[in-house]
């Protein structure tokens, strides 16, 4: 069934979603398909994205993004379908979905969503306009069964909607780097992942006494940008003076922290997948983790980790306890079996995505 394809993406960098997504276009273009990469990007020369597809043989175009409201990426956009005719759209975030809403003329349309923070009102209106955009896709793949839910009850069709999930080709690719040799006893917990409400490191930070008090030589390992508002941050900033928490900014690869650590704590309030979730359990790492949107979904199959109540600091405790305890399962052999489930096979999600492209061809 080769065809064609254009993938649309709006993003600052190359992560996780971008390798996943350049899996796949790969594919399609080893299986006779054309394809087409275009990237959004508000920085100088040309998206990290447009130029790892060009890596790879992959025609790629940066489109040159202004500012939010601005009409010149609607132009260029409608240019290139113009151009190259594709039978599929297919859109990977609210930016893109957004522009594929707005045209008046346009093939079939695949929106993938990964869910979107919605922490300012900034984001809050771009979550507002991007399910009524989700609501005119052809079909949307979410990430997860919870995520799928959440929006069928905000008015996307429901028979539109097909849960794709992630693959282990989101993660980063090999060599690994050099572990790391933290200090003192620990135990080392780590937390890694924005500063913000719904991530629920407050919560985290408030239940810190009750840890330093079970554990005295604790160590709390938090990474990650700023998010939340000012009281917010303000009120993160007193939780992380605390004795024993080491805050060390963004971290754009976790994996020696992850090999370090004995513990990592996923405490989140709102959760569409959970990538760090996902990161620890495929390195082996114990993880404790709130019971919250796809955060059970991505944990099934695990044995190394303890779910507990969301915004609950006394079960989150719980859970550390059960998790630090000698005989809790871990190691690197467990963290390959998990990775290994089929449902995590990039194959698996590229079929999905082809009979979703075949219901428009």
């Amino acid at each position: 069934m080769p065809s064609s394809a254009l993938f649309l993406r709006s993003s600052s960098q190359f992560g996780g979603i971008e390798r996943q997504l350049l899996w796949h276009a790969r594919r399609l273009h080893y299986d006779g398909w054309s394809v087409h990469v275009a990237a959004l990007y508000r920085r100088p020369g040309e998206h990290p994205l447009v130029q790892a597809a060009r890596s790879t043989g992959l025609a790629a175009t940066t489109i040159t993004d202004p500012a939010p409201w601005s009409l010149r990426p609607r132009r260029v956009l409608h240019a290139l379908l113009h151009r190259l005719q594709p039978r599929i759209l297919h859109t990977t975030d609210y930016r893109s979905d957004a522009l594929a809403a707005w045209m008046r003329e346009r093939p079939g349309w695949v929106a993938e969503t990964q869910g979107h923070t919605n922490e300012s009102l900034r984001m809050q209106l771009w979550n507002w306009l991007d399910v009524r955009a989700l609501r005119r896709a052809d079909a949307v793949a979410p990430v997860s069964a919870a995520w799928e839910t959440w929006l069928a009850a905000r008015g996307v069709p429901a028979a539109r909607l097909t849960t794709l999930g992630n693959s282990r080709a989101i993660l980063l690719p090999p060599p690994h780097p050099a572990s790391l040799q933290l200090p003192g006893p620990g135990p080392h917990l780590l937390y890694a992942g924005r500063l913000s409400p719904e991530k629920g490191v407050d919560l985290l930070l408030d239940a810190w006494p009750a840890v330093r008090h079970r554990w005295p030589d604790a160590r709390l390992w938090v990474l990650g940008r700023w998010g939340g508002s000012r009281r917010y941050r303000h009120r993160v900033e007193t939780g992380l003076q605390q004795r024993g928490v080491l805050y060390l900014g963004h971290q754009p690869d976790i994996r020696a922290w992850l090999q370090a650590t004995d513990v990592v704590i996923v405490p989140s309030r709102r959760e569409a997948w959970g990538m760090t979730a996902f990161e620890a359990l495929c390195a082996g790492t114990p993880l404790a983790a709130a019971r919250i949107g796809g955060l059970p979904e991505v944990c099934r199959g695990a044995e190394h980790v303890r779910l507990f109540v969301a915004d609950d600091a006394a079960d989150l405790v719980r859970a550390l306890d059960a998790t630090l305890e000698a005989d809790f399962p871990r190691g690197p052999e467990l963290g390959r079996a998990y990775c290994s489930q089929p449902r995590f096979d990039p194959q698996r999600r590229h079929q999905i995505l082809l009979t979703i492209y075949a219901g428009m061809i």
